[in-house]
Formats: C-alpha cells, sequence, structure tokens
C-alpha cells in the first residue's frame, strides 16, 4: 500500500521563501552533525541559515518541502572547512530526513545547488563529507584529500561547473 509520502514530489524552495524553516533545520542539522561540531548550538546554526535570507548568491540555502513539511536542505557557503580557508565556496548541508531517504532527493538537491552555482558564475565546489564520498563520486565529485574533523575522518572533494551546451 502507498503511504501519502510516496505521491508527493516534493519542492525545492529558496530558505528566503520559507524562513520559518529555519528552526527546524537548525535542528536537524545539529542532530545529524553534532560530533563534526561539538561547539555548536541550534542557535548558532540557526543564525548560520539565517545569512543565505540575502540576496548575495553565497550564502544561499534550499529548503526541500513535501506539502508543509521541511523535509530536506542543500546551501551553498563561502567557507565550511576552518582548515582549509583558501578553497570557496562550499555545498553544505546536505540533509533529508530519514523517513525520506532513499528516494533520490539529495541527488536533486545537489544537482539544484550546482546548478545554481553554474548560474550564478561559480566555477568550482567544494564539499567534504565523513561517510558518503561515494554518493558525491557518482554525481561527478572529485576527490582532493582526506583528512579529519574534530577527530572524524572526512573525505573533501571538489567539482567543476561546467558551462555551456555540455552540462
Amino acid at each position: 500500500m502507498l503511504k501519502a509520502r510516496d505521491t508527493i514530489v516534493p519542492d525545492i524552495l529558496p530558505l528566503s521563501d520559507m524562513p520559518q524553516a529555519i528552526d527546524i533545520l537548525a535542528e536537524a542539522h545539529l542532530a545529524e552533525w553534532r560530533e563534526l561540531y561539538p561547539e555548536d548550538t541550534v542557535a548558532s546554526f540557526a543564525e548560520d541559515l539565517a545569512h543565505s535570507l540575502g540576496t548575495d548568491p553565497v550564502p544561499s540555502t534550499w529548503v526541500l518541502v513535501a506539502g508543509s513539511a521541511v523535509i530536506g536542505s542543500v546551501s551553498l557557503v563561502e567557507q565550511d572547512l576552518d582548515s582549509r580557508p583558501e578553497l570557496t565556496p562550499w555545498l553544505a548541508n546536505l540533509w533529508v530526513d530519514r523517513e525520506w531517504r532513499g528516494r533520490g532527493l539529495g541527488k536533486r538537491l545537489v544537482l539544484h545547488a550546482c546548478e545554481q552555482g553554474r548560474l550564478r558564475g561559480l566555477e568550482r565546489l567544494y564539499l567534504y563529507t565523513p561517510e558518503h564520498a561515494a554518493f558525491y563520486q557518482a554525481l561527478g565529485w572529485e576527490t582532493l584529500a582526506i583528512s579529519t574533523k574534530n577527530g572524524v575522518p572526512i573525505t573533501l572533494m571538489s567539482k567543476l561547473l561546467q558551462r555551456g551546451p555540455r552540462q
């Protein structure tokens, strides 16, 4: 039997169209990545997300919504790894609610953020991931280095955002 979520096609909206999602996302992000950000709080995550409400191309955040439910996010941020300040901008905050995973929504969010970055004139994006390098490699990301963040092993990756018809 199909559940309601199996028939819903979630929408991707700019966070600026749905600022009420900031608190929901801040709680979800902290719960998901607490070991990477042991000094952060829900308030600090919310403050970072609020920077996406401006008109600058970076930072930008998009919210995945199903009906009125916030079920995912992705961001482009200026900096996401203190040990590599020379690298910018970054794909960050890729999160999909556990009940919605396995439906290609993470891929859809990554592709959306990359396309938005390309449209905004960005040439390359960076990210790091503690456990999903294969997912990103399948989407064309290349490994730059293996490192650690707060004692957690991470893979540092990059992606060239191509221009023109070959995109």
